[in-house]
């Protein structure tokens, strides 16, 4: 067996821990478990079946589903005999699917539900072969995961060496998905991923953030998304840890009381809205109730000292700690299941104060940067080396060098082998010495922790000549309560303006206390009262930036930012490009007004 191979690595398991819960999903109320074994002989069985369509190394298959175990038997029967998968979100239009299938050609497709097979069926391209996960009728080329199991099984019966004559026959290098981009800023790409990719990055990465075959993982972050396919399937099942799948975004605070997890991988959102919520309680609450809070938090940050500046702490700083934790942070830790050691967070920025916020509520949340081209993991924060502010230092085996520019160059065994059927952006992006060009301004500390600026696209140049980062004050105006996403603008304008979006829950609240009409929505945002309260707390949130890179002016955008109206990524990133253009007529007029 080939130690950075990813199938070769999970049957390994399957022989090392056959009993051990492989995979835990809610089932008819409860989780229930299936083991090593069990999910070894579905994964043996489906790529059977793959094999007697024809299916052969290099062959795409699509995989368009929600998280959940069929996923990961679908993805891991592909590349264990060497077929390539092709992850694609369920939140695209069905425009968008048939886009990537006519860029990535794939010969079968795995689909969750009758809704999602209806999309596909829209695309109007051509399968020879569709598998559902849900029951539905079976018809022309439409048939369900449970018979090709079943298939599967009786094939294996009658040549029980093709199955390890196929496994074997994949190596490092060959392709293990065709992963594309968000597209935040333009087109998505197919990003060519190997075995070894993926590999090299779950060790190298584990050597940082310290897991062991005992944690368990909770997933919710889209499996499409290549940040929770590496962190939250493919490092748990290379190593022999459990993963639990949550039954919904909404529903993860009740599914980690459920499962219990020991890590979780994340993204900033989800913390700025707990933040959030957290603090809006707080500041509705009485006199007595903040400052039992503001202790809580000012006792509970001396965490940090002993965690990151390694400052030991008194007998009687630790009984404070312990006192903070009975008045205000056990709630929030038994929100988590109670035994969660470590959030591992991803995708986008996160704010040093919420970083500060968690750690103090005794839940350390370790930062890292990476991007689909790399595997993605670049840098990473872990206990003992870290620095809150800092995405980390790179991992091992990783190179790196700083552009005169401030671009982070990186080179190791993760950086993708190209783009698919894209020499030209491939040669884009990748010099002739190897480096990747992230396209993401930073510097490195003395300490050789990575601090990033901002996307090298997403640079501001005013009219004026002046270089404006939109993220540092982005991120500093989301630390209001009262703000979930801020969009900034001004490249080649007079000064700098935003789009601001509401949290609606909190602002309803608000807008009760201060006995003003919250619907129709859309007038609310209009309101006088409403734009002088949110114009001070951009204000209070930015006294720090230059006089150039304040804002002057602001729309508050009349909707949320969700996946559904185009504005978030699956990934639940802004995209900007897309903003701009269905929001232009209130950017109009805030420039001639």
């Amino acid at each position: 067996m080939n130690p950075l191979v990813i199938s070769h690595r999970f049957f390994e398991n399957v022989e090392k821990y056959p009993e051990k819960a492989a995979l835990l999903s809610k089932i008819e109320g409860a989780y229930r478990p299936v083991t090593y074994w069990e999910l070894g002989e579905i994964v043996r069985n489906v790529s059977m079946t793959l094999d007697s369509w024809g299916i052969k190394k290099g062959d795409r298959i699509a995989i368009i589903s929600d998280n959940r175990e069929e996923w990961i038997m679908s993805d891991l029967s592909n590349i264990s005999i060497g077929a390539i998968s092709v992850p694609i979100y369920p939140t695209l239009t069905f425009s968008q699917i048939g886009d990537l299938f006519k860029h990535s050609e794939p010969r079968v497709v795995f689909v969750a539900t009758r809704d999602l097979l209806k999309k596909v069926l829209d695309t109007d391209y051509k399968f020879e072969h569709i598998v559902v996960f849900n029951k539905c009728p079976e018809e022309n080329n439409v048939v369900m995961f449970e018979t090709i199991k079943n298939e599967g099984k009786k094939l294996y019966s009658k040549s029980p060496d093709r199955f390890q004559y196929l496994l074997n026959s994949v190596n490092e290098t060959d392709i293990a998905c065709i992963n594309y981009t968000s597209g935040t800023t333009g087109d998505p790409k197919g990003v060519m991923l190997t075995n070894a990719n993926f590999v090299s990055n779950a060790d190298n990465g584990k050597k940082v953030i310290p897991i062991s075959s005992s944690d368990i993982f909770l997933s919710f972050l889209p499996l499409s998304h290549v940040l929770e396919r590496l962190g939250g399937y493919y490092t748990p099942m290379l190593l022999g840890t459990t993963i639990g799948f949550a039954e919904s975004v909404d529903t993860v605070v009740d599914n980690m009381m459920e499962v219990r997890p020991t890590i979780i991988i994340c993204v900033p959102r989800l913390f700025e809205k707990i933040y959030s919520t957290v603090i809006s309680g707080v500041e509705s609450g009485s006199v007595i109730k903040k400052k039992i809070f503001y202790w809580a938090l000012r006792t509970g940050k001396m965490r940090i000292d002993e965690e990151i500046k390694n400052i030991s702490l008194t007998k009687c700083q630790k009984k404070k700690i312990k006192f903070a934790d009975k008045l205000v942070f056990s709630k929030l830790q038994a929100k988590t299941g109670g035994r969660l050691q470590r959030f591992v967070s991803g995708g986008a920025p996160l704010s040093t104060e919420i970083a500060e916020f968690f750690f103090a509520a005794g839940l350390n949340i370790y930062e890292g940067y990476g991007l689909t081209e790399t595997s993605p993991v670049i840098t990473e924060n872990g206990p003992g080396t870290i620095k809150l502010g800092s995405v980390g230092k790179v991992i091992p085996d990783t190179e790196y060098k700083v552009a005169d520019d401030g671009e982070i160059l990186v080179r190791g065994p993760q950086v993708m082998k190209g783009y698919y059927k894209d020499e030209e952006a491939t040669r884009e992006v990748m010099d002739n010495d190897g480096y990747l060009h992230t396209g993401d301004i930073g510097h490195f500390d003395d300490d050789g922790f990575l601090f990033l600026t901002d996307r090298k696209k997403n640079i501001l140049v005013t009219a004026g000549g002046k270089n404006v980062s939109p993220q540092p004050i982005e991120e500093s105006i989301k630390l209001s309560q009262y703000i979930s996403e801020v969009v900034l603008i001004g490249d080649r304008r007079n000064f700098i303006s935003a789009l601001i979006v509401l949290d609606q829950g909190i602002m309803k609240k608000w807008a009760e206390e201060n006995n003003i009409p919250f619907e129709p929505y859309n007038e609310f945002v209009k309101r006088s009262g409403v734009r002088a309260m949110i114009e001070m707390e951009i204000q209070n949130q930015t006294t720090h930036f230059s006089r150039f890179e304040k804002i002057k002016k602001f729309r508050i955008v009349p909707r949320d930012f969700t996946l559904e109206g185009g504005e978030l990524t699956p990934s639940l990133k802004v995209r900007k490009k897309f903003v701009l253009e269905k929001y232009s007529y209130l950017i109009n007029e805030i420039y001639n007004e």
